[in-house]
């Protein structure tokens, strides 16, 4: 039996289960669901290549002998994944690889539905929605220079229970030239876009929504123009910290003692893309105290010469905010934040 994706998300006894590959799965998925997959990374490809070469039935034939020996153990997963809930099968269009397992599945007595149209469906559902998306919430956007501690006060206010929208976290992304670097990798806009319309639909209710200042852009995934928007005519708080703060802030966030040797290599890429800005000789200085692993001077450079110089309009002189808040103490500027927050909504009932 197939079932829609608008009745399928209603419904709290389903457990998504995507069968596709691994690498389908990491790149896009529906948020939740889980990757038990018909064939690997390596058995897709071969798949894809015989279809190319030899056609559709020689590559049915192929995808048989190769998930055959597989579906006992695919079954017991499912039923050991799902537990008392029912399993939700989909693929990339709800074509074969999803209609097979259903209906061995079926054939072995376990209740299972299958996505309509698949993943497809999910993703086309998600583009509508950010498309005609109506924030019926106003927005506390939270500037200040790199390293000032936005995304520590906005972990702050997430702790304390109050309504925050971390952006840069749904795009494992800083949101800046080194914002890839660490252990995790960016996510896909088609993941971030899932992610973020989840989160909104969960935000619905408040008045007032926290959220860290950002560009279009955030690395390589670009904000709905409905939420850029709003977060221009949101208010705007600019948090300010000394230089010393906001390098030990850099470095507790980057960690760059722990990173790995490639990590380190894309770093320098990183830092090489910047030589226009810096100039040759300064980014030589900035790539040989990265090799003495001053990692602190590095961060402090790079803030005074490179961010506080071309991101000017986040500086304390600017007359573009509404509110100034002292952020050396993440804890007090959470409460300050707080405070300004119930003002607001204080105003707005009168």
């Amino acid at each position: 039996m197939e079932i829609d994706i608008e009745e399928a998300l209603q419904r709290s006894d389903l457990v998504f289960i995507d069968v596709r590959s691994p690498r389908e799965y990491e790149a896009s998925a529906i948020p939740g669901s889980l990757n038990i997959p018909l064939f690997d990374n390596r058995e897709y490809r071969l798949l894809g290549i015989t279809y190319h070469r030899m056609g559709e039935h020689a590559a049915r034939r192929a995808a048989l002998k190769i998930v055959a020996p597989k579906l006992p153990g695919l079954a017991d997963a499912i039923t050991v994944a799902c537990g008392d809930k029912m399993p939700l099968l989909y693929c990339r269009r709800g074509g074969m690889r999803s209609l097979s397992l259903y209906q061995v599945l079926s054939l072995t007595g376990i209740s299972v539905l299958r996505l309509k149209k698949g993943y497809k469906a999910y993703r086309k559902l998600v583009g509508k929605k950010l498309a005609d998306y109506k924030l019926n919430f106003g927005l506390i956007v939270l500037h200040g220079l790199t390293g000032v501690g936005k995304t520590a006060v906005l972990h702050k206010l997430n702790m304390l229970g109050h309504p925050t929208l971390d952006l840069e976290g749904l795009a494992r992304h800083r949101g800046s030239v080194f914002g890839a670097i660490g252990p995790e990798t960016p996510r896909s806009q088609k993941n971030f876009d899932a992610l973020l319309l989840e989160q909104l639909d969960l935000l619905q209710g408040f008045q007032f929504i926290f959220v860290e200042g950002e560009g279009r852009r955030i690395g390589n995934i670009y904000l709905p123009p409905f939420l850029f928007e709003a977060m221009k005519k949101g208010v705007q708080v600019l948090l300010t910290a000394p230089i010393k703060t906001r390098v030990d802030r850099i470095i507790e966030a980057y960690r760059p003692d722990e990173l790995s040797r490639q990590e380190l290599e894309n770093l320098k890429v990183a830092l090489k893309s910047l030589q226009n800005r810096l100039g040759k000789r300064k980014t030589a200085d900035l790539m040989a105290l990265l090799d003495q692993a001053d990692f602190k001077a590095v961060a402090e450079i790079l803030c005074t010469d490179y961010y506080d110089h071309y991101y000017s309009d986040s500086r304390p002189e600017s007359a573009r905010f509404d509110f100034n808040i002292d952020a050396e103490n993440v804890s007090a500027a959470a409460a300050e934040l707080v405070e300004l927050a119930g003002s607001l909504q204080k105003k707005n009932k009168e």
